[in-house]
């Protein structure tokens, strides 16, 4: 899907995102729900983002807590402290962020992970909604965007790791699915 280029292709791909992990999530069995993710065959299949994600929990976390990431950095501008969007102890090394955000979340039951991420979800759709068309599709409107837009944030916490995520979660399933006919052949 292109990227978007005014604020209803926006709004209409962060929804469209969701509705589709959802839907993806849904076609889950409760094997596959419950099953720690094992990409060890192919481990370029997961990607660096989520190397830290072992079942569907975390993965629902890691979107979540990117989507608080995104609603402090917009707090922040609009109560006139520009900061950049990672927190400095982060900036140079992200993924061990990553690795922090999923671990502080260990003791959380998937419905609970599900409803932060759909309050966090909705809570990015209102705020995207909240800018102006100039505020979220002009590069460098808001100084810590430095060259790129706002609407590419948005995109980088809901959109695009939905996409991600749908993608590691068939791959997730496909590996069970073959891990269990190579048992019942042996």
């Amino acid at each position: 899907m292109p990227n978007p280029t005014n604020k209803q292709e926006l709004l209409a791909a962060m929804a469209d995102g969701y509705a589709k992990l959802n839907e993806q999530i849904a076609k889950m069995s409760e094997e596959a729900i419950s099953a720690t993710f094992d990409f060890a065959a192919d481990p370029k299949k997961c990607g660096v983002r989520w190397q830290y994600d072992r079942c569907l929990r975390d993965l629902l976390i890691h979107l979540y807590e990117w989507q608080v990431l995104m609603r402090e950095f917009v707090n922040n501008i609009r109560e006139g402290h520009p900061r950049d969007y990672l927190p400095d102890e982060y900036r140079k090394n992200y993924h061990e962020m990553d690795k922090m955000l999923v671990e502080k979340h260990q003791n959380m039951p998937l419905e609970e992970a599900k409803r932060l991420l759909q309050e966090t979800h909705e809570e990015m759709l209102r705020l995207a909604e909240s800018f102006t068309e100039e505020e979220l599709f002009t590069k460098g409107y808001y100084k810590n965007t430095y060259t790129t837009d706002m609407a590419a944030y948005f995109v980088s916490v809901t959109s695009s790791p939905y996409g991600q995520a749908v993608k590691l979660l068939k791959t997730h399933q496909k590996n069970l699915k073959t891990a269990k006919s190579k048992i019942q052949r042996s």
